[in-house]
């Protein structure tokens, strides 16, 4: 198969553990690239929490792109936004006052990749990783000192593995109905808009492109990625992907720490 396009999420996928792209991957993506493969970063990251990284894998200009929010941007990287899919103010209110009724930790992020929280007394350390990563600052607000036609891409809960397993039923219920509820890494268990995810962003992107499916790899290994891994040509699992993203693939390569991504792009992509 002559693939066009290859999405990769970024965390524990294309990035090590210590958040560095190794040497072997970096190497064969500049191949993938000089062969006029596009390779899309796919994240629920940021903007500036993904953009360092592709000018360190020299992917720029009006004809790259990034996914972003996991999946609720769609931006080349000339910054033209192509799609966006956002949360209303009033639902904002609502996940707020879910929030304090249950004594949970939070934040949420705006189109610019702004972080927001109320919480003053005490901060979880997930909600300062995902400010640090945004690289915009954290604002504390209560949604009513915001505008009305104030909007958000994620709402995210925070805590760790045994808090989000004890209350991932609670949200998933309470929110189910109208939005898409994903754990996407350790400590961030994230409400988007309900059809916000990697494979629809991909869908959109490849339809711009004029790009069939089944010209299209991706890769990841946590729940928010299967929905890319099931809709494309090649969906491929890390080693250290959860059970679930294991099934749901055609191919299981290396681990994320073992230059997965980059074996798995020379077995596949590279002529």
């Amino acid at each position: 198969m002559d693939y066009k396009l290859i999405a990769l999420d970024m965390d524990d996928t294309l990035l090590t553990s210590e958040k560095s792209i190794s040497k072997k991957n970096k190497e064969v993506i500049k191949k993938a690239l000089e062969q006029g493969i596009k390779i899309v970063l796919c994240s629920g990251r940021t903007h500036n929490a993904v953009v360092k990284y592709t000018k360190s894998l020299g992917i720029s200009g009006k004809d790259q792109y990034i996914i972003t929010n996991g999946g609720a941007i769609i931006e080349n990287l000339a910054g033209e936004i192509i799609a966006q899919k956002t949360m209303t103010n009033k639902f904002y209110r609502e996940f707020v006052k879910f929030i304090k009724d249950n004594d949970l930790q939070y934040n949420v992020v705006d189109n610019q990749g702004n972080t927001y929280t109320s919480q003053r007394n005490w901060i979880d350390k997930y909600t300062i990783m995902q400010a640090y990563e945004n690289d915009n600052g954290l604002y504390f607000k209560e949604p009513d000192q915001l505008p009305n036609d104030f909007e958000i891409v994620k709402a995210i809960i925070n805590g760790d593995e045994a808090q989000l397993d004890q209350i991932s039923e609670m949200v998933h219920k309470r929110f189910d109905q109208d939005y898409f509820v994903v754990r996407t890494g350790v400590g961030f268990l994230e409400i988007f808009p309900k059809d916000v995810n990697k494979g629809e962003a991909i869908k959109v992107l490849a339809k711009k492109l004029n790009l069939d499916l089944s010209s299209v790899i991706a890769m990841g290994d946590r729940d928010n990625d299967i929905p890319m891994i099931k809709l494309v040509g090649k969906g491929i699992a890390m080693g250290n992907a959860l059970p679930d993203v294991k099934a749901a693939s055609d191919y299981v390569t290396e681990d994320n720490n073992h230059d997965g991504v980059g074996l798995a792009i020379e077995k596949f992509a590279l002529k």
